[in-house]
């Protein structure tokens, strides 16, 4: 058996976008960082593509969609024209608006106004009229689609953003190396820190021991819904729920451009025409499995294709198959689609952390809300290279937030409530 020993600061669980991210930083910084993941295809791979600030978010968190559409400016700048690409969206007008239609034209404007960085060639949102939309999207339904609202957001292929990430942190090596492992043989702790990891490759055949000649390491899981389990190797226990969410592809060219329609229960589904085959999806639905056991049902199936047939012209679908599923990390403490970071120091190790971005376009914020972290709470020293002022969306003008909330709030009611057209 093949041993091999590692000095580093930081040490990562994980290879998905959070982890993958946090590396990237963790390297521009000049920290030392080991990740160990497993290959798997995880919550990123299972995402619909979009990266972008969701705009029916205003209502409950203003700052965070502000901040998102920063966010995706620095996805932008870092993977622009490589793999991000510009694409138009659709909402049709018809009777699966879960809002009347000046209710979705007020949000999408104050969203233009908040979010206008992510717009780099996109541009505002606009109407188009029920003539102009037969022609562009004639695989619309005729008699009760009346135009449709349109935007402009930014798309990826979640895998190739996965391995164009990998390559960008791939070439710090001097501080980042990465391993694929089969599992953990032991955590070695002392005094309430962990002192050593060691790990078996994927191969089998080499142990890797990791411990830290400048002080304590800092570990960081980011295995996303795996989080418990690494928890449960080291007896933590971690209070967090999952969300499924299923997605179709169906064969066929239905549509020219991205469209957003709406599932029964009014949350966004995103319909994305590739090649020969239209993406749908996703559900989001309450799951209290193990992500290992997660067996799509036919509920999940006939809600998306029910979503589809209502738009559609021809309501015949052919054959279809799952394209994809995964799993979104909830706190249960707050509900919350920001950044969440668990210290496990109650739980007797104060130098183990868990780490969720809360979405994909969030991961880059996530990565420096960690450093800053762990920097704050002793655990890494400063880094020679100064990254600006701590990021930080903690919340802190909530109230500020919520008082510019409320009279689009009691805007978005009062349409709700006369269905104004």
């Amino acid at each position: 058996m093949e041993y091999k020993k590692l000095q580093t600061d930081l040490v990562i669980i994980g290879d998905g976008v959070a982890a993958l991210a946090l590396a990237y930083l963790a390297a521009q910084r000049e920290i030392r960082t080991v990740i160990l993941g497993k290959g798997l295809p995880g919550t990123t791979h299972s995402a619909t593509g979009l990266i972008a600030p969701r705009p029916d978010y205003l209502i409950s968190d203003e700052e965070l969609v502000q901040r998102t559409a920063f966010e995706c400016s620095r996805w932008v700048k870092l993977f622009y024209p490589q793999i991000l690409k510009p694409q138009r969206f659709l909402i049709p007008i018809g009777p699966e608006l879960p809002y009347s239609v000046r209710t979705f034209r007020s949000l999408l404007k104050r969203y233009d106004e908040i979010a206008k960085i992510r717009l780099t060639g996109l541009g505002n949102h606009f109407i188009i009229s029920q003539t102009h939309l037969e022609k562009m999207e004639p695989n619309f339904r005729k008699n009760n689609i009346n135009g449709a609202i349109a935007f402009g957001e930014w798309t990826v292929d979640p895998a190739v953003l996965l391995k164009k990430l990998g390559w960008e942190t791939s070439i710090y090596t001097d501080f980042v190396k990465r391993f694929k492992i089969n599992d953990f043989k032991e955590f070695k702790i002392h005094g309430g820190l962990i002192e050593e990891v060691i790990a078996l490759d994927a191969t089998g055949n080499m142990v890797i021991k990791i411990s830290n000649d400048r002080g304590p390491l800092v570990v960081v899981n980011a295995t996303g819904p795996w989080i418990k389990d690494v928890c449960a190797r080291l007896g933590i226990c971690i209070d967090y729920q999952l969300k499924t969410g299923v997605q179709l592809e169906i064969p066929g060219w239905y549509f020219q451009s991205g469209v957003v329609t709406f599932g029964s229960d009014g949350k966004y589904l995103v319909c994305l025409q590739k090649k020969g085959v239209l993406q749908v999806g996703p559900t989001n639905s309450d799951f209290s499995g193990h992500p290992d056991s997660f067996t799509p049902s036919d509920k999940e199936t006939e809600y998306l294709t029910t979503a589809l047939r209502n738009i559609l012209e021809d309501k015949r679908l052919p054959p279809h198959s799952f394209l994809k599923h995964g799993f979104r990390v909830k706190a249960t403490a707050v509900d919350t689609n920001r950044p969440v970071i668990w210290n496990h120091s109650k739980a007797g190790l104060s130098n183990m952390y868990s780490l969720h971005p809360g979405k994909i376009s969030l991961a880059l914020l996530a990565g420096d809300e960690m450093l800053d972290k762990v920097i704050s709470d002793g655990w890494l020293a400063k880094p020679r290279i100064f990254m600006g002022n701590p990021i930080c969306l903690d919340g802190c003008q909530k109230l500020r937030n919520e008082i510019k909330l409320l009279f689009l709030k009691i805007q978005s009611l009062f349409h709700l409530v006369y269905k104004t057209p």
